[in-house]
């Protein structure tokens, strides 16, 4: 950073919907495993119950994932993001028997101000596995929340 940027930190403050994104370190493609990516959806929402967050939305890409969520506990989105990033290096390592680094530093945040702008990241985020070719379709995409929230 710079000697003319100023980093203002995260917001602490509880409710805000949040559109997060976190990437595999060297950007991996560890979700390319079936197994790695239903254990990061299972994760995430055991984490939804423990933690007491609102998970809006949610897809799992190759190299990193999206989530749309809203904190309503006791508990902001960097320490969510810690449990769930560090939980599951945790037990992917263990599992693959691998040491090291899993994910990139921090994660990427952006707060939804509006109900537009939450419809706007939950589209976006089913749309991700189109957009690079992954499927034709949101609804082919196996590793999001698309059939959740828009049913069978």
């Amino acid at each position: 950073m710079g000697k003319n940027h100023v980093y203002l930190g995260r917001f602490k403050r509880k409710n805000l919907v949040y559109y997060v994104t976190t990437v595999t370190y060297k950007r991996e493609r560890i979700f390319l495993n079936p197994f790695a990516a239903k254990f990061l959806i299972t994760n995430v929402a055991y984490h939804k119950f423990i933690l007491d967050y609102k998970l809006y939305a949610y897809v799992v890409m190759p190299d990193h994932f999206h989530l749309i969520i809203q904190p309503v506990g006791e508990w902001d989105i960097s320490k969510i993001m810690n449990y769930i990033k560090g939980t599951f290096s945790r037990k992917y390592n263990k599992v693959y028997n691998r040491k090291g680094h899993l994910w990139q530093k921090g994660f990427f945040e952006r707060v939804c101000r509006s109900k537009r702008n939450i419809i706007s990241a939950i589209n976006y985020v089913h749309m991700n596995p189109v957009r690079i070719g992954l499927v034709n379709s949101p609804e082919e995409y196996p590793y999001s929340s698309f059939w959740q929230i828009y049913g069978h």
